[in-house]
């Protein structure tokens, strides 16, 4: 995960026209409509990776006033608009834009959209529909095997995860662990509700590496007890002062387990991959391996 400060300079990607200033010029200030720190954050973002977008999917577009910034700053790309529900918006002006219908948990819609306009990947997916956990999620597995490698997949309105008046939200509550270090948590809690929970999930996919990697703790009885051991500060003391029991140990531990073994819901294959996953303040930007 990486947090960026949205301050710092920029250089050698300056041919790309000030999404932040296109998108200003036409600003309805509906308060439903995208927030303008959405596009310095998507401009800022676009300039780190050196990225100018030829192939854009924006799915959820009420009013297209993103849509018609997308379509001013890169006249050459070509734009898909989905939305569940089509509005009277005059597109007349911008023809590199296309607007369907479709529902963004249509799995084999959004497919086929990608797969006929798309044929060689999309450079930029901006997710602005529900702001629903479960259903960004299920756009997230349609949409993302058709990005291209370096591209980016924008979610928007992660927050509302934390509002308990959302459909999905819950309320904030922060995380406690055992103050003594005698018995290590395995696991830290933390808040997982709607599209809080969604885009965590995603820092797995930034990991495939090592969940590939499936070494053989999980296999050797050794290995295990090792590891139950290693909770326990008085063992952990032990091993410290004994050299040759740690150097044994660390050869035990890093022992590659039998591929064979590999359960196939981890198939470093089958899994998405990550280059970068990146959190602002109600954005989630993640770049694709």
């Amino acid at each position: 995960m990486v947090f960026w400060n949205l301050s710092k300079v920029q250089r050698g990607f300056n041919t790309m026209s000030s999404l932040l200033e296109l998108a200003k010029s036409n600003y309805s200030s509906d308060p439903v409509t995208k927030p303008l720190r959405y596009y310095e954050i998507y401009e800022q973002a676009l300039r780190e990776e050196g990225l100018s977008p030829k192939f854009i999917l924006e799915i959820g577009v009420y009013e297209g006033e993103s849509t018609k910034a997308l379509a001013k700053c890169f006249p050459t790309a070509h734009i898909v608009a989905v939305d569940l529900n089509l509005r009277k918006i005059d597109f007349s002006g911008y023809e590199n834009v296309h607007y369907l219908q479709c529902d963004q948990t249509d799995s084999a819609k959004l497919q086929s959209i990608c797969r006929d306009n798309f044929p060689d990947g999309v450079d930029l997916v901006i997710d602005d529909a529900s702001h629903i956990g479960h259903l960004s999620r299920l756009t997230f597995n349609s949409v993302f095997p058709h990005v291209r490698s370096g591209g980016l997949y924008i979610i928007e309105d992660w927050g509302t995860g934390y509002w308990d008046t959302w459909m999905d939200g819950g309320r904030f509550t922060d995380s406690i662990v055992p103050g003594s270090a005698d018995k290590i948590a395995k696991k830290i809690p933390s808040h997982h509700f709607g599209m809080v929970g969604f885009v965590k999930s995603l820092v797995d996919y930034t990991a495939t590496d090592d969940i590939a990697k499936n070494q053989a703790v999980a296999h050797r009885l050794t290995s295990r007890l090792i590891l139950y051991a290693g909770r326990f500060r008085s063992l952990r003391n032990i091993v410290e002062r004994m050299p040759r029991v740690k150097l044994w140990l660390t050869g035990v531990h890093n022992v590659p387990a039998n591929t064979q073994n590999t359960p196939k819901s981890l198939s470093h294959a089958e899994l998405p991959r990550l280059k970068s996953l990146k959190f602002f303040p109600g954005v989630c930007i993640a770049s694709k391996a």
